[in-house]
């Protein structure tokens, strides 16, 4: 039977994509990736969700941006020079650490390049993916769409950073709905505040 896209916080992990501090003053709402990636982040770590930070090319482009590395929680990080973050070293870490795994989260940049080459990788090493889309975005809007699109024709599922936690949780008696809830109230009345930072719309 095809997959469904159904996940569980046992068989999942997020990777979070060369968010760098080189890229700042080059990716259409930055912000907006930092942003929601820190609250994936944020969420993954209370489902207890491991959490796979790359890099590319630190030397030359910084490492990641400190909004998100104050979260890390001892999460580790792999530096790469490949686009795809599917790296050897990353696979031989899933193979031997993570088993079970079924489900991999995405948030990140840049979606048409090291996105789209990592969700092509995975889907071909059998994992479920699920890109986050307003955790992801391009040097402009149209890549970042046209990228959407592009995963979305090769199996990937497109969603969003607060679907995905409710996915996680599935009940309101949960243990951690308490601490959630106030993590999404958050994010929420950020993003009214802040609307030029939103990558919601697809």
């Amino acid at each position: 039977m095809k997959s469904v896209g159904k996940v569980s916080p046992d068989t999942s992990v997020l990777f979070i994509c060369d968010i760098q501090s080189k890229f700042k003053n080059h990716i259409f709402k930055f912000n907006g990736v930092v942003g929601q990636s820190k609250y994936m982040i944020k969420i993954c770590n209370e489902l207890k969700v491991p959490i796979i930070f790359t890099e590319q090319y630190p030397k030359g482009l910084g490492h990641t941006v400190p909004e998100l590395l104050e979260e890390r929680n001892g999460n580790i990080i792999f530096e790469k020079t490949l686009y795809s973050m599917c790296t050897k070293e990353v696979l031989n870490h899933l193979k031997q650490n993570h088993k079970n795994l079924k489900s991999i989260f995405i948030a990140g940049i840049e979606a048409h390049v090291c996105v789209l080459q990592s969700t092509l990788d995975f889907l071909e090493n059998g994992y479920d993916v699920h890109i986050l889309s307003d955790a992801i975005s391009s040097n402009n809007n149209n890549d970042r769409l046209i990228a959407l699109e592009r995963m979305k024709q090769s199996g990937a599922f497109i969603t969003t950073c607060e679907t995905i936690t409710f996915q996680l949780t599935r009940d309101a008696t949960h243990k951690s709905f308490k601490t959630i809830v106030p993590i999404s109230q958050e994010r929420r009345e950020y993003s009214i505040a802040n609307p030029s930072y939103s990558l919601s719309k697809l």
